[in-house]
């Protein structure tokens, strides 16, 4: 069973637009009204939901988009419930979850759980998307989990950068996904991405901070010719590399979690 935590702190409007843009159109197959666009932890005001709302709708009007949180809001235009990750198996066909900047304070152990709780009501095809962004949204690492044959399946890895804060791969190491955040050690998957991905970049020869993302990309990253534009890309991970990615040992020896932080913070 998975412990509650405090209430999220207040979430600046805009953070999430990035990521909003995103599902109006790489998931807009999904926003056809067979499902609800639910919204679990969104914070102390509803402003990130109302956001996703207005985006969703823009596509389907009459969309059914729902905020869950642990304490009661209102909000004009929106179902806000009282409730936590178990609520999404009582909200009926649901088409794509989010749950953005919430399992930071949860335990590695928890994560799994918690993605099946999220998935509990999404429908064939639907996407749960859980991870973190910097507070300002100008960098995003999220879990792309799709619902195939009544399980959900890690997909890929979603990153984003908006080019603020220049461009190294490394910037997204802070942000990855709770499962994945403290496992980016030598030996892992996601290490060797990032770190092959940086000498890439270094590579190009590219000063400017979009052209250093555009002209560094290459296998195993994917991205359309949409998400290219927009500093979206994603590393597809499926079931077996995707427990590689959260910390599969090569050596079997235990981590010096601190010895560790030194090697990450040099690699910068």
């Amino acid at each position: 069973m998975v412990s509650s935590r405090p209430v999220r702190p207040r979430t600046r409007a805009g953070r999430l637009a990035a990521l909003d843009a995103w599902v109006t159109t790489q998931a807009r197959a999904l926003l056809d009204g067979r499902g609800a666009v639910v919204d679990v932890g969104f914070g102390l005001t509803p402003v990130t939901t109302l956001e996703l709302a207005l985006a969703v709708r823009g596509v389907t009007p009459a969309l059914r988009v729902i905020g869950v949180e642990r304490e009661a809001h209102e909000a004009p235009g929106l179902e806000l419930l009282v409730g936590d990750f178990g609520t999404c198996a009582t909200l009926g066909p649901t088409a794509v979850v989010r749950a953005m900047n919430v399992l930071r304070g949860y335990r590695e152990d928890e994560v799994a759980a918690i993605h099946e709780a999220l998935g509990a009501a999404v429908i064939d095809g639907g996407l749960v998307i859980e991870g973190s962004t910097d507070t300002g949204g100008c960098v995003t690492a999220a879990w792309l989990l799709r619902k195939r044959g009544g399980a959900l399946h890690r997909e890929a890895l979603l990153l984003h950068t908006d080019f603020s804060r220049g461009f190294s791969p490394w910037l997204f190491r802070d942000w990855l996904p709770r499962d994945l955040r403290r496992r980016a050690h030598v030996g892992t998957a996601v290490h060797t991405l990032l770190a092959d991905w940086e000498l890439r970049a270094r590579g190009t020869g590219a000063t400017e901070p979009k052209a250093r993302f555009l002209e560094s990309l290459g296998p195993p990253l994917s991205a359309t010719a949409w998400e290219r534009e927009h500093g979206f890309v994603r590393w597809p991970v499926g079931e077996a590399s995707g427990r590689d990615a959260i910390g599969a040992e090569h050596s079997g020896q235990p981590i010096d979690e601190h010895a560790l932080a030194d090697q990450l913070e040099a690699d910068l």
